[in-house]
């Protein structure tokens, strides 16, 4: 991968993980901004919940001559997914995980349940009874075992605790340092509103996220700025080593200091010149609008993202939109899972091992 991309793109990966998580409250008088960076840094903590939610990925073709163009949009448009489900997360490293829903796509519907425990995750999905040749499938369970089938496997190996301690550390400081490149104008408080959450009706204020062309030049810019901090570096360092496991810490670090020495104003330029040939910025921007309690608690996400690319033969337009409600944060979550028996599933091990597989 180009040097200067894997930078680049370590650095966007920060802002797009952070960009999805939300906001808190308290009794005296505060500002719109304060109230988001409160809220915001709450949801952080936000380890135990319950969830439904739902998503429609839309793409409209517009290019001339591109027929490979053509057939992908036709084979992706209109995807639709409703979910639910729980997760509790007291052991952040170690979640417990339960969702049952519906992803639709082409004319085919495709039914899903999964349990993801300590030790092993459980799929059930009737469709992989055709795609994997096994009937059992079709109302088992798909069984993995996540010590055999995969930290026994060639190159992966198991985070000892204190890996997964510094990697759940890297939550908080995805926070703080987003929390240093929002700009008030980004965001907009449309103030209060009722709305239904699980079916009891809660009093909440409507705060909405916005980033256009202007938005995009202003994270841009803060690049510099942010960057000269020894917190920011070591966690773009570490997010580029774990996507590049064969780069050492000096390499990464020179490749660090190069990106950092190339990226100046005109390149800023560069980039939105680029941009701004690729994308239509009259319809193009990321919406997102979250829904905070009086305790100032995410309680509802909604997200309406536009992007149309306006390259000739690979011209097209993709919306995304979604709704997320969460309840029951942080309180008593008891996933009751079933017994995964000979009768109810398939072990992987077994299939990967089968013949013809």
């Amino acid at each position: 991968m180009n040097v200067k991309k894997r930078w680049f793109i370590g650095f966007l990966l920060i802002i797009s993980l952070v960009a999805f998580v939300g906001c808190s409250n308290e009794a005296e008088e505060l500002s719109d901004m304060e109230i988001f960076e409160k809220a915001f840094m709450q949801n952080l903590e936000r380890h135990s919940f319950e969830f439904n939610g739902e998503m429609d990925l839309i793409m409209e073709d517009f290019s001339t001559g591109n027929q490979a163009v053509g057939d992908m949009m036709g084979m992706f448009n209109n995807i639709g997914m409703n979910l639910e489900g729980m997760i509790n997360g007291e052991d952040p490293m170690n979640p417990e995980v339960y969702l049952s829903g519906q992803i639709n796509a082409g004319g085919l519907g495709l039914a899903l349940e999964m349990y993801m425990l300590e030790e092993q995750i459980a799929v059930k999905a009737p469709l992989m009874a055709q795609f994997l040749g096994d009937q059992r499938l079709a109302d088992g369970y798909l069984l993995m075992n996540l010590e055999d089938d995969f930290y026994n496997q060639e190159g992966f190996e198991e985070m000892d605790s204190r890996d997964q301690e510094e990697l759940y550390g890297m939550l908080q400081q995805f926070g703080e340092i987003y929390m240093e490149i929002v700009e008030e104008e980004f965001i907009t408080n449309n103030g209060e509103t009722e709305i239904t959450i699980n079916d009891e009706k809660m009093d909440v204020q409507e705060f909405v996220i916005y980033m256009g062309k202007e938005e995009i030049r202003t994270v841009l810019e803060s690049i510099p700025q942010v960057m000269e901090e020894e917190s920011f570096r070591e966690l773009l360092l570490e997010v580029v080593r774990m996507s590049d496991t064969e780069v050492s810490v000096e390499e990464a670090e020179a490749e660090m200091d190069q990106f950092m020495e190339d990226f100046d104003q005109e390149k800023i330029d560069e980039i939105m010149e680029e941009l701004d040939r690729m994308l239509d910025f009259e319809e193009s921007y990321f919406s997102m609008t979250l829904y905070i309690d009086e305790d100032y608690r995410i309680v509802k996400e909604e997200y309406d993202v536009n992007i149309v690319v306006q390259e000739e033969e690979e011209a097209f337009n993709l919306q995304i939109l979604g709704v997320m409600e969460y309840w029951n944060i942080n309180g008593n979550i008891d996933i009751d899972a079933p017994e995964f028996t000979d009768e109810n599933s398939v072990p992987l091990q077994e299939l990967m091992f089968a013949p013809g597989f």
